[in-house]
């Protein structure tokens, strides 16, 4: 019976082996159909952009002559063998939402051009960064507005989130106007900059125009391609709510050698030195970018007269390919030397180097508290100025911190937790059923004095400064947490030491007791803003 099953399943019509009908999610639609090149024709803009006339006219018709022969449709996905013409929709577009899938190989690049205007970058992301070429990025990632101006906001993304060849990538853009949005595998990487006109940058962008899909190098491959027409009205209402993040008043200024140890800085206007927020963005030292968590913040901080850092900083691979010894060195001490290149510029940049608060989430609000409740590392005898400066605080006011990176404190705190061994060279034993952070707490008595020396509560004393710290579910000492990595347990136990020493800590977390201050933003205006006390 198999066998005849098979045999007859080799005689079935073609149509009925082909690919199921694409599924869009609610509210939008397909516009390509799995099966064919309907809806599509060939153009890339760049060949045609400097002719004329009949020259013109015979190379769109050539175009689109030569678009079968290097675009086809395979197991519904629509595939590009690396040469040949864009993929161009016949149907022009203005505000709306897409969402498309990709797959491509090494050494090709690719985009999303968006009213036929360049576009949504799709890298080969494990190019090595050339400094001889320092605009050009793949080694950030892909989302990026490759043809905007560089050194703006969006021109490359906000982090890296994409995933190793071989596997599909989910591509995700929201364009309203000129303005853009990307994310990319549900992260965010561009937020709301506005996407230049390529083709004469002193005129608006247009209003309408085709999808295109990029083909540059290599194999790509693209599925479920489908669209979400926005209305005036649905623009409106996201527009207001998201208003439009202001370009940073000194972009990616280097604070140290390496190539990831730079800073945005944003200038509050004022004719006396402003406090600052210095921002670390979290992300375990292993992912995460500048504005990850800061953009809800930022326009709140500057019209407050508060100006703004955020801090890039090497993750934990890059610190130990640089040898840093704990790899957790590594992002806590650029995360000092940050904070003192910022000092040093504190007469250029109009601060009041004197009210600085820190913030951050997860690993961001670690580093934070870190800094906190660390003891001064200013070094006066440096030939280095900067190191002269001091590292302490005003302030620091985090959200969702890892407030010990003691094990065996987090196991008894929280039973089912997982964080932390990353830190400290720990790895998983998948053979052996060895977890990272069972190496972690079996290896606990061998790292004693990093856990001394990089845990935050391990260092809180009686000079530190105030801080705050919010949760978003309540604690629940001793049981098991939806999610350990960021319990508020961890602020339970850390508000309870602050207080041992007379350290002021304010815990907010869904019905929490005594809250003064509901964000995070209330109380570092409230702190950085107060009157002095002389």
């Amino acid at each position: 019976m198999k066998v005849a099953a098979l045999f007859a399943l080799a005689f079935l019509p073609v149509a009925l082996l082909q690919a199921d009908d694409p599924k869009p999610p609610e509210g939008f639609r397909a516009i390509f159909n799995g099966k064919d090149l309907t809806g599509w024709y060939g153009l890339n803009p760049h060949a045609s952009a400097k002719l004329t006339g009949e020259k013109k006219d015979a190379n769109l018709k050539q175009q689109r002559e030569e678009f079968p022969s290097h675009w086809r449709v395979e197991n519904g996905e629509l595939v590009n063998d690396g040469t040949g013409p864009y993929a161009t929709s016949d149907e022009q577009f203005g505000d709306m939402e897409l969402t498309l899938e990709y797959k491509t190989v090494p050494h090709a690049d690719s985009g999303v051009y968006l009213r036929g205007n360049p576009q949504v970058q799709i890298w080969d992301d494990t190019q090595v960064w050339d400094p001889k070429n320092p605009d050009r990025n793949p080694d950030r990632g892909s989302g990026g507005l490759f043809n905007n101006t560089p050194k703006t906001l969006g021109r490359d993304p906000i982090e890296k989130a994409d995933k190793p060849f071989g596997q599909w990538n989910t591509l995700r853009i929201r364009q309203i106007g000129a303005r853009t949005w990307v994310w990319l595998n549900t992260r965010a990487v561009v937020q709301g900059a506005p996407m230049e006109n390529y083709w004469d940058k002193g005129q608006p962008f247009p209003a309408k125009g085709p999808i295109m899909l990029q083909t540059h190098g290599g194999e790509i491959r693209w599925r479920n391609v489908f669209v979400h027409q926005i209305n005036a009205e649905e623009g409106k209402k996201f527009l207001a709510a998201n208003p439009e993040l202001p370009t940073p008043t000194a972009y990616d200024v280097a604070y140290g050698p390496h190539r990831k140890q730079v800073m945005h800085f944003w200038k509050a206007e004022s004719d006396k030195p402003t406090p600052l927020l210095f921002f670390i963005h979290g992300g375990g030292w292993m992912g995460g970018g500048r504005l990850s968590g800061l953009s809800g913040m930022l326009p709140q901080m500057l019209k407050a007269g508060i100006s703004v850092v955020s801090v890039e900083y090497r993750f934990i691979p890059e610190a130990t390919a640089d040898g840093e010894v704990p790899p957790v060195n590594g992002p806590l001490h650029d995360a000092a030397r940050a904070l003192q290149f910022v000092r040093s510029k504190a007469a250029e940049w109009n601060i009041d180097k004197e009210r600085i608060g820190a913030s951050g989430g997860s690993a961001g609000a670690c580093t934070s508290l870190w800094l906190a409740f660390h003891p001064d590392m200013a070094d006066p005898k440096s030939a280095d100025p900067v190191a002269h400066e001091s590292t302490r605080l005003w302030c620091a006011a985090v959200s969702a911190p890892q407030t010990t990176l003691d094990p065996k404190q987090m196991k008894e705190w929280t039973p089912n937790s997982t964080y932390g061994g990353h830190a400290f060279f720990f790895v998983a034993d998948p053979a052996k059923k060895i977890t990272q952070f069972d190496a972690f707490l079996a290896g606990r008595d061998t790292i004693l004095p990093w856990i001394q020396e990089y845990s935050p509560y391990a260092l809180v004393s009686s000079d530190d400064p105030p801080i705050y710290m919010n949760f978003g579910a309540p604690p629940a000492l001793g049981q098991p947490q939806k999610d350990p990595t960021h319990t508020a347990n961890f602020g339970v136990k850390l508000q309870e030491h602050c207080q041992e020493f007379g350290v002021p800590c304010e815990l907010v977390y869904p019905g929490a007791p005594g809250v003064k201050h509901a964000t995070i933003q209330d109380y570092l205006i409230d702190k950085l803003k107060a009157p002095s006390a002389k």
